[in-house]
């Protein structure tokens, strides 16, 4: 389930987990359950809010080093980027980015995100920590410099 809040007027970001993952060297893992999903979308004008949600278990091992990561079942990546434009030219954009993350027991952790640059992109990294199975609901709040801030909430299975 996804759903999507305009807490403003025109703002958004992010990055496909699959080419966040191939522009980390090497070709997606393969699913594992539901746990490798499209990423929430969120897009307001000419701006675009992604978020992926994964397994740091499933990372290759240069994108958890880039990620700055520990490949762990229990530990749940966090991927946000604001873009504007679209396809070949789509841009990042510099933004401030605050996530949570809760568990179906209404058990919340306040993610600490960080800045990560890459081939010309800005993503925004932070870590859950979970005990699969596990659903956790992700809170995402996204402002950038003369944009209304924008609000993106989506959940996601994870099994192991």
């Amino acid at each position: 389930m996804t759903s999507l809040r305009r807490a403003g007027g025109p703002a958004s970001a992010a990055i496909l987990l699959v080419a966040l993952l191939a522009a980390c060297g090497g070709a997606p893992p393969a699913p594992q359950g539901n746990a490798a999903q499209e990423p929430a979308v969120l897009q307001a004008g000419d701006l675009t809010v992604r978020a992926s949600a994964v397994p740091s278990s499933l990372l290759g091992e240069a994108a958890a080093r880039q990620y700055g990561v520990e490949r762990d079942p229990r530990n749940v990546l966090l991927v946000v980027g604001l873009r504007r434009g679209q396809g070949d030219a789509e841009a990042s954009l510099p933004a401030r980015v605050d996530a949570r993350a809760t568990d179906l027991l209404g058990r919340g952790q306040p993610l600490a995100l960080r800045e990560v640059r890459s081939d010309g992109f800005i993503d925004y990294v932070g870590v859950a920590r979970i005990s699969p199975p596990e659903t956790v609901r992700f809170d995402v709040r996204v402002e950038a410099d003369g944009a209304a801030p924008l609000e993106l909430r989506f959940s996601r299975d994870f099994f192991r």
